[in-house]
């Protein structure tokens, strides 16, 4: 009977420390209002999704805590999108973010 009554205590436990690092942070002050969470992303990151025309698409970049980490026209390199949605978001890496399908998005070059 004790472990019945161990895991009942627990497991609420448990669900928050998941619910706390798995969900949607609090959007910070700093980021836009048009920003979306990329849930998928590593370390979490916001991201707003501004025009393209062609392979050059409009981005801005957060972290978790609202730090800026990128803002400007970035390059695609791979495979051609109509959007780019946070689902898709894998990694932000070197300044350069990472689609689950291979595609990377580079900073272009003033």
């Amino acid at each position: 009977m004790a472990r019945p009554t161990t895991i009942l205590v627990t497991t609420p436990v448990l669900a928050g420390a998941l619910l706390a690092c798995g969900g949607t942070p609090s959007r910070p002050a700093s980021v836009s209002a048009e920003a979306l969470w990329c849930p998928e992303a590593k370390g979490g990151l916001f991201l707003k999704v501004g025009g393209h025309q062609g392979t050059l698409w409009q981005l801005e970049v957060w972290d978790r805590k609202g730090r800026s980490l990128a803002s400007g026209s970035f390059r695609l390199r791979g495979f051609a999108k109509a959007k780019i949605v946070p689902e898709e978001v894998l990694a932000w890496e070197n300044g350069i973010l990472q689609l689950k399908d291979g595609t990377v998005l580079v900073p272009e070059k003033p």
